[in-house]
């Protein structure tokens, strides 16, 4: 049976950990990805700063700010992809997210894809 403190366990593990994240755009569902050496909760709250205070520091704060788009809440925008620690492995697995999803056409278009790698497409 499922019971509600199980879900709040699970979303307190997932929000409280670091590694490969997605933020989803509300109106074009299209995602930023990023990596965190903290919480994705603390991540989108910095990105939510930003746009706030009209800050296109950061690339989703960027699209926001340009397309005039909304931004969701903590509880709804953020999504971990891959936990994994700072370092070489999650730039590897950021670039691996981005051609990804570039390749899917749901990456945001302020997002640039550097050194398309083929040997993602074998994956």
């Amino acid at each position: 049976m499922f019971r509600c403190t199980e879900f709040v366990l699970v979303l307190t593990i997932y929000t409280n950990s670091n590694g490969m994240y997605r933020l989803k755009c509300n109106i074009c569902n299209n995602s930023y990805v990023g990596q965190s050496d903290g919480t994705i909760t603390t991540k989108h709250k910095e990105h939510t700063r930003d746009i706030r205070t009209n800050n296109p520091i950061s690339v989703y704060a960027l699209h926001v700010l340009n397309n005039r788009h909304e931004y969701g809440t903590t509880e709804e925008t953020p999504e971990l992809l891959k936990p994994c620690n700072k370092g070489t492995r999650m730039n590897g697995w950021e670039a691996l997210y981005i051609q990804g999803f570039h390749q899917r056409n749901i990456l945001i278009e302020e997002q640039q894809v550097n050194d398309i790698n083929f040997l993602y497409e074998l994956i």
